[in-house]
């Protein structure tokens, strides 16, 4: 049911001047139960494939965090068949290459370099970062939190650095995505981060299942709206601020909904991070990335993770 993305319909109802009424629609509980509902069953049906993954404990505690707090931490070597931090790294390498030779508009975020800005063709030819988007155990993880069988929407891959401007910027700033109640990004870091060069910080329990997804909440027409530091310290006392800091290869899952903001560098450094988004059918925003053909793949579940 509802092959036909969510976003098309969106979309449409820009263009023909109802997005207000589409939205009105569109944040009725029942009516995301049913554009997700096949998604739903169909996770229903291979939920104990988890059990008999090698890497299930990790996955259970992954989608048991982002079910508490709307944030968890893990390392590619907790995943079974994750490529090397090495070869990831040699590949992040290479695209450095090419980025200088062919740069990526920045599109208003001076302090980010996209070296993957959803171009990406996943293969299935030993590429380090496509074997990366093929993990099941991320997917898996992905759609425990979520209970359905999530799409991956997006994959981009950046260099975050600091910038003559020292003070917040963009999404620098507090803010929530809007474009789904519930999502996951999962960043993955090629470096050491810190909260001198770039790790960002969440506000726990400020998702969808949290006790907080009420606070600081008045998007317009599905645009975000930034809130400032004295907005969330009157609400959130430093405890709740989860700062995302980790050694190379660690893996932030966050669900984006909640309060969150990117990376700041009061520091000169650098944040060399992925950025792989996991939705549902009702998410607002297109698919940016596609299924590669001749997808052989052993687990059912990757199929549909893949459109």
């Amino acid at each position: 049911m509802f092959k036909v993305e969510t976003a098309k319909f969106f979309f449409l109802s820009e263009k023909m001047g109802v997005s207000g009424l589409f939205l009105w629609f569109w944040r009725k509980k029942r009516i995301r139960a049913l554009i997700n509902s096949r998604r739903e069953k169909q996770f229903k049906k291979i939920e104990a494939t988890i059990l008999a993954l090698p890497d299930s404990e990790v996955i259970k505690r992954v989608a048991e965090d982002l079910s508490l707090n709307g944030i968890a931490k893990a390392h590619i070597s907790e995943f079974d068949g994750m490529p090397s931090l090495e070869k990831m790294k040699e590949s992040y390498e290479t695209l450095l290459i090419t980025e200088g030779s062919n740069p990526h508009d920045r599109k208003g975020k001076s302090f980010i370099e996209r070296l993957i800005d959803d171009d990406y063709s996943i293969n299935t030819k030993g590429d380090p970062l496509s074997a990366y988007l093929l993990n099941p155990g991320i997917a898996m993880a992905c759609a425990k939190y979520l209970e359905l069988i999530p799409k991956l929407t997006s994959f981009k891959v950046w260099r975050s650095h600091q910038i003559e401007l020292q003070e917040r910027t963009a999404s620098q700033n507090w803010h929530r995505d809007y474009n789904e109640y519930q999502m996951v990004r999962v960043f993955c870091y090629f470096n050491d981060v810190t909260s001198d060069n770039g790790a960002g910080e969440y506000i726990r329990g400020s998702h969808f299942k949290g006790d907080s997804f009420d606070k600081l909440q008045d998007s317009q027409d599905g645009l975000s709206r930034y809130s400032t530091d004295k907005d969330v310290q009157s609400l959130f006392p430093n405890e709740r601020i989860a700062v995302a800091e980790g050694i190379a290869g660690t893996l932030f899952f966050m669900d984006t909904a909640g309060l969150h903001r990117g990376g700041f560098h009061p520091e000169p450094g650098e944040r060399r991070v992925s950025l792989t988004t996991f939705s549902t059918a009702a998410d607002l925003q297109p698919t940016r990335i596609r299924k590669p053909k001749n997808l052989n793949h052993t687990l059912p579940l990757m199929d549909d993770v893949l459109v």
